[in-house]
């Protein structure tokens, strides 16, 4: 998906991984008049079993010479299988904006927009219903008596369909109402101790959550041993997870390390972890006092996950076999792919702050 300025708005084209080639491309869209000096975001929001593009820019409309513009973000949402040059939104959404000013992103079947002092809203593309959460919501313990330190610096980490969720001031998370994490701890993590201060890391994406929870024993809470689960962001249930060594799952770069699908949504991984959500495998890869560490870029949905020895600019080439565990390493010089969809391989690359992108479909 890329977005352009023209003289009177901006057109959203979806192009062809495979070709190249446009596959369609929108009316231009001019959403107000007092527009910020950026071009709008597009997210990929999957809902009902469609995808659908959600594309959002904030702005002040009503602003003129003596009248004050009403900070909004505006959202228009396209189906993502339109055809033609002149596609039009299904429907366009209006939520209030507050400074700073960050636009929605997708959170599984919705969009999220983060507000002042944790207030979250969710935005459901395939209705335009809006649901607002405010700080109290976000402030609300699941139990006071199981959560004592929750309630004190909770943060909003994003939204589910049954509410938003929440990051504890102690550490846990939960959705008010639905779950509480410590009701859902992975094997082999330390039970909870009633004062909150279980899980460690929390990692969003789509409708799952990546959290680190203490090892047992005497690898435990004295030191970064950790068991790194995946959880349901509805429900809370762990769907696979892993003890790891490492207090971090980020490697040496940790700028450059995002959490990543297969294409089928099975496999996950994320740095130095690899995951099989059907089997609820799960492989750390971490640095040891024998083995350099791994951290993994993609994944296919045969269950080989791509990356790189953790070694900096001496690093080289492996792939993993998520169900053995075993690592080989590739031959110099191969290029590992930034992301692998259903039948092509995509691998990006910058150079002077230019990208280049290069397809390759599947044999």
């Amino acid at each position: 998906m890329t977005v352009t300025k023209v003289p009177d708005g901006y057109v959203l084209t979806a192009k062809d991984l495979a070709t190249g080639a446009a596959r369609w491309s929108t009316t231009p869209w001019w959403p107000f008049d007092s527009v910020r000096n950026e071009l709008p975001r597009p997210e990929i929001v999957t809902a009902g079993g469609k995808d659908y593009v959600a594309l959002s820019i904030s702005g002040n409309p009503g602003d003129g010479t003596l009248t004050k513009g009403t900070p909004t973000i505006r959202i228009a949402v396209y189906p993502t299988d339109a055809a033609g040059s002149t596609a039009a939104p299904l429907r366009t959404i209006d939520i209030p904006a507050q400074e700073p000013v960050a636009l929605p992103s997708a959170q599984g079947a919705l969009l999220a927009y983060f507000g002042d002092h944790q207030a979250v809203t969710a935005v459901d593309v395939t209705t335009g219903k809006i649901t607002s959460y405010s700080t109290d919501d976000v402030g609300k313990p699941p139990d006071a008596e199981a959560c004592r330190l929750c309630g004190h610096g909770n943060a909003s980490a994003g939204v589910t369909s049954s509410g938003p969720l929440v990051r504890g001031g102690g550490n846990d998370f939960w959705v008010p109402g639905a779950w509480y994490s410590p009701s859902n701890v992975p094997q082999g993590a330390e039970a909870p101790g009633g004062y909150g201060e279980m899980s460690q890391t929390l990692t969003v994406i789509d409708d799952r959550i990546i959290a680190g929870w203490p090892a047992m024993g005497k690898d435990g809470r004295d030191s970064d041993a950790r068991v790194w689960a995946v959880h349901d962001m509805s429900t809370g249930k762990v769907k696979a997870s892993t003890t790891c060594a490492a207090g971090s799952p980020r490697g040496s770069k940790p700028e450059d390390v995002r959490p990543v699908f297969s294409a089928d949504h099975r496999y996950l991984v994320y740095g130095i972890l690899a995951f099989d959500l059907a089997t609820g495998q799960g492989r750390c890869k971490g640095d040891t006092a024998t083995d350099k560490g791994v951290v993994f870029t993609s994944v296919d949905k045969d269950g080989t996950a791509y990356g790189h020895t953790d070694g900096g600019d001496a690093s080289a080439p492996v792939a993993l076999a998520i169900d053995s565990g075993t690592v080989t390493v590739q031959p110099p010089g191969t290029e590992i792919p930034t992301m692998i969809l259903e039948n092509e391989a995509v691998y990006l690359s910058e150079d002077d702050n230019r990208y280049s992108v290069a397809v390759c479909p599947r044999r």
